[in-house]
Parts: C-alpha cells; structure tokens; sequence
C-alpha cells in the first residue's frame, strides 16, 4: 500500500496572509486550533472557531477558511477516508467525518483540562509524520485512534452516531456498500433489491441518518473520484467518466459542472495552476 495518502502539517498564517478559497481534499480532515481563530464556510454552513477548536471535514464537503485573528495556528491531517474507514472500522468513532445528519456540527472548542493532552497527541502525530520510521503508519493511525477514542469520550454529544440499532447498522452498511462500489451500476433500486429493503423507506433513512439522499451520495463520491483523477493523474475525460461509474461522458461533464460550476477540463485546469486542492 502506498501510505502518501496520510498528509499533516502545522502552519501559521501571518497578517499578511489570505485564507483559502474554496477547495476540496480527498478524505478526510481533521484541524486543530492552536492559536488565533478562523471563520470556515463548510458546504454552505458559516462557522467562526477559536484556539482550541477542532473541526472534522469530509471528503464530500466543500469549503473554505478567512482568519479572523492572526497570527492563526494550526495543525491539519488529512486521511483517505476508505484506509481510515478500514482501519478503525468502529462506526460510532467514524461517524463524525463521514455521517451529515441535519444540524451537524463540524467543529467545537475542547475544555482547557483536555488542551495539554490533545496538543501533545497532534505533536506526537506530527513528529510520526515527520520522521517516518518504518512502519510510522501504523503509528500514527494508532495515536490518531487515541485521539478519537478520547474525544468520543468526553464530547459524545457532538459525535451524530452514539447507540447504533438496527436501522442505523442497515444504513451503514448501505453506505459501505455504496463507497465500495459507486463505480459499478447502482440505483437505489438494485441497493434497495439487494438489501430486501422498501426503497422509500430505505431512501427516508438514509437520508435522516447520513444526510444525503442515496442519489446524492452516490453521485457525490463518483464526483469526488472524478475530482481526484482530474488533478492527479492525466487521464482523459471519456476514461474518467467511465472509470467512477458515470455511463457517458456527456452526462459526467454535465453534472460535474452542475455540481462544480465548471467543466472537468476547467477544474482540471484551475487547480493545477492554483495548487488550491
């Protein structure tokens, strides 16, 4: 397996400096305020956090950040989402990057007895990061497991899945399907077909407990995908469609600039040149 798809690092913004624009990264990601504050806009959600907030992003959400009060320090670790899905597989602890039910939260301040504890943990994390010793991946997934497990501890409230019944372990399991499998031909028919469940019904809880429509989130991640293809690699768009499900290139250039407000070719463009991704 190749591990550059764990990326850390702890920066300071001056004065001087601008935030982000809107932009997008491939898993998830995970910010810790250590001095200063920042407004963010996540998918459309406007949030202002202070020193000593975290703030949880997936990889479906767009979003962007302006410092409010510099000198703005942070540290941001960015996983894959499928190796930190396979590696934690607990779906409580992973329910607050992937699971958006409606009023989420990304982000909240920790009390100041737990801010000497979790500085150290992102130190730790950022010197595995660093040095990268043999094995230093299993290292950092097992101190960020730490972490997790301390902040599902004192801060459940802010985790959307606590006690998983029936129905959210059905769902998830739907949803696991579909991130394994989004660039095959499924519907919501064939997942409710295969699942022997009502559509409607599987639709209503799909939606309720992930946030997104079955529709959405499959159209989503063939997006972020595409998204990932187009700065990365040199693939052609009719290779791209097809590889991240879409039947027809024409269709895939149609709802990726619906979705995108711009054609794969000029996103393709755009974030090379901005380095913004």
């Amino acid at each position: 397996m190749n591990y550059q798809n764990i990326d850390m690092n702890h920066v300071t913004l001056s004065f001087e400096e601008s935030g982000l624009d809107e932009h997008y990264h491939n898993g998830y990601e995970l910010i810790f305020i250590t001095e200063g504050s920042s407004k963010f806009v996540i998918n459309g959600s406007s949030y202002n956090f202070d020193k000593n907030s975290l703030v949880f992003i997936n990889s479906l959400e767009k979003h962007k950040m302006f410092p409010i009060k510099t000198p703005y320090s942070r540290y941001m670790i960015i996983i894959d989402s499928d190796y930190l899905d396979n590696t934690i597989r607990e779906p409580a602890l992973l329910s607050i990057f992937k699971i958006r039910p409606k009023n989420f939260k990304h982000g909240f301040k920790i009390k100041d007895e737990h801010v000497e504890l979790v500085k150290s943990l992102f130190d730790q994390l950022h010197c595995i990061y660093l040095e990268k010793k043999v094995f230093w991946h299993i290292k950092f997934i097992s101190v960020l497991s730490i972490f997790t497990i301390l902040i599902y501890r004192e801060y459940t409230d802010y985790f959307p899945i606590v006690n998983i019944g029936k129905n959210e372990q059905r769902v998830l399991k739907v949803q696991q399907y579909i991130d394994e499998n989004f660039k095959s031909n499924i519907t919501l028919d064939s997942i409710a077909s295969k699942f022997f469940i009502n559509k409607y019904y599987l639709s209503h809880s799909f939606k309720n407990i992930t946030g997104f429509t079955v529709k959405q989130y499959i159209l989503l991640k063939r997006i972020a995908d595409a998204k990932n293809q187009l700065y990365y690699t040199d693939n052609n768009i009719t290779n791209i469609a097809l590889d991240c499900g879409f039947n027809s290139q024409s269709n895939f250039i149609r709802l990726f600039k619906k979705k995108e407000a711009l054609t794969p070719l000029q996103f393709r463009k755009h974030y090379r040149q901005n380095d913004n991704f």
